[in-house]
């Protein structure tokens, strides 16, 4: 995961720069509230990104990060499930590492203030080459996850939907779609880890 979201915001001159590759909002959760904005991320071919034009940066200082949400198909936040709690803890704590590195992370809003809300929407496997993700509902994980069968190894991937916005009047800064893939490859048929996704 380990995503440099400083640098993300950072960078909202490149991605107004670069091409457009949209998104059908039906392949996503609806935690973010228009994907159709979202372009590749420069750098970062596991992203997709939106800065909003024309924020002045230099008047934030601080950093707080909120809960990391699991979010079903469903679209429900789901707060059971020791694999999915255990991506989301991990999750968050790698985020505030991240930002921390060039901002000052707080617990609460105030001015010159980002608030990051981020949420996990799926868990899924797929081929280095990423031909046919093979999804892994959120449910589904819930009860216990088994890796889909087959010779070759694959990645597990977790996919994460990124908010920013000002904490104290909430404008919406940017917004960001991650498909971040664990280092380890996967066996057939055993379960997954967290070692395997963060």
């Amino acid at each position: 995961m380990k995503k440099k979201i400083a640098a993300i915001l950072i960078a909202s001159t490149l991605l107004a720069g670069c091409a457009t590759n949209k998104v059908s909002e039906d392949k996503y959760s609806g935690f973010l509230n228009d994907y159709s904005t979202l372009k590749t991320t420069p750098g970062d071919k596991d992203s997709l990104g939106y800065i909003t034009p024309d924020i002045n940066w230099s008047q934030y200082h601080s950093i707080m990060v909120d809960q990391v949400l699991i979010i079903t198909p469903d679209g429900e936040q789901k707060t059971d499930g020791q694999l999915l709690v255990a991506i989301a803890d991990k999750f968050e704590e790698l985020i505030k590492q991240d930002v921390a590195q060039e901002f000052t992370v707080v617990d609460n809003p105030g001015e010159g203030t980002i608030r990051i809300q981020a949420a996990i929407t799926s868990v899924f496997s797929s081929y280095d080459d990423k031909k046919g993700y093979q999804y892994i509902p959120i449910a589904a994980a819930v009860g216990g996850i088994k890796r889909a069968s087959g010779s070759e190894k694959k990645s597990v991937r977790v996919m994460t939907e990124f908010r920013l916005v000002d904490s104290v009047d909430g404008q919406l800064l940017g917004q960001v779609v991650d498909f971040k893939s664990g280092e380890k490859k996967q066996d057939k048929d055993s379960a997954i880890l967290l070692a395997d996704v963060v």
